[in-house]
């Protein structure tokens, strides 16, 4: 029986939608109770943490402390007497100035505050849960319905186009939500303790993923390019505007994320888990991520205007 705490996030529901497929499950919100919590997680043999302890959508700053429900899991596990925690991390805290594949083996060189957080947490719940079974996955790039940067993304580029640094086109490790939760799956099971495990996808663009995302609703994508160092000295003036824990649009963070390279080589891990993803391009899921791409509000209301036959057509003005 796996346990999947932050069911109700984005992650948390497509790590819950793969893991059903293959075993039993308990899914519960990362804000439940101790009392809640202690009965969930009573008789459970591995603990899926996939909650979303920072949000990457939001001005942060990096502070060391204890990690507030981390710890609380922690704490449960070990009077349940869990076999494995399995907690999901991010590829992100190699930082985002590698301009070669990283592997595990690369230097870590965090330098956003969202970066340093995940990376504390990790070290954090290493050092503080060594007497539990753990393992750490780092996703790359993930994405699937209900990710944070696509819907803005989409609602510019509805409108007439999107700008993008270096126009979207430096590569990128993708991998989709639920292949995730099948990499937790495969650690859950063979896992090393102590180990963290790269998990990847394909690589490709930001700005293939727009054109597919567009495409699969109806109207032509228009991706324009404007220069890095442009799009990084706007995103500080708009992040230095915002206050601490507010949504910051398009902080640095988001800048570094679309415009630098992020390649990863989860080979390791692939031998290790013996585990590979069941997507292998945008192509193969955006079909499903369709509904939700066409429920987002910018997106509807331009669709709604749209004649009933006429395809895919260009955002207004064009």
């Amino acid at each position: 029986m796996h346990l999947v705490i932050g069911a109700g996030e984005f992650l948390g529901r497509h790590v819950s939608r793969a893991l059903a497929a293959d075993v039993p499950i308990i899914e519960l919100n990362a804000d439940a109770d101790d009392e809640t919590l202690a009965d969930a997680i009573s008789g459970i043999e591995v603990v899926v943490f996939c909650a979303e302890t920072s949000s990457p959508a939001h001005r942060l700053r990096f502070r060391k402390g204890t990690p507030h429900v981390l710890s609380r899991v922690v704490e449960a596990s070990r009077r349940a007497h869990v076999r494995r925690l399995v907690h999901v991390s991010t590829a992100d805290v190699y930082g985002p100035d590698h301009f070669a594949r990283v592997t595990e083996r690369s230097a870590l060189k965090p330098v956003h505050a969202f970066e340093r957080l995940k990376l504390f947490e990790e070290e954090w719940l290493l050092e503080a849960a060594d007497d539990l079974d753990v393992v750490i996955v780092r996703p790359a790039r993930m994405f699937g319905d209900g990710d944070w940067i696509l819907p803005r993304l989409m609602a510019a580029m509805v409108h007439g186009r999107v700008w993008l640094p270096g126009g979207g086109q430096a590569k990128q490790t993708f991998v989709s939500a639920e292949d995730v939760g099948r990499a937790c799956l495969a650690a859950s099971d063979r896992g090393r303790p102590g180990h963290r495990y790269l998990v990847g996808g394909f690589d490709s663009t930001w700005r293939d993923f727009l054109v597919s995302a567009a495409r699969a609703v109806g109207f032509a994508a228009e991706v324009a390019s404007i220069p890095y160092d442009l799009a990084y000295l706007r995103a500080l003036g708009v992040e230095t505007m915002t206050p601490e824990g507010a949504v910051v649009w398009p902080g640095i963070y988001a800048v570094d994320v679309i415009g630098k390279p992020h390649y990863y080589d989860d080979s390791h891990s692939r031998r290790e888990l013996t585990w590979s993803p069941s997507v292998g391009s945008f192509e193969q899921e955006i079909p499903a991520m369709a509904p939700w791409l066409a429920r987002l509000p910018e997106v509807a209301a331009v669709l709604a205007e749209q004649p009933v036959d006429a395809g895919a057509t260009s955002p207004p003005g064009r």
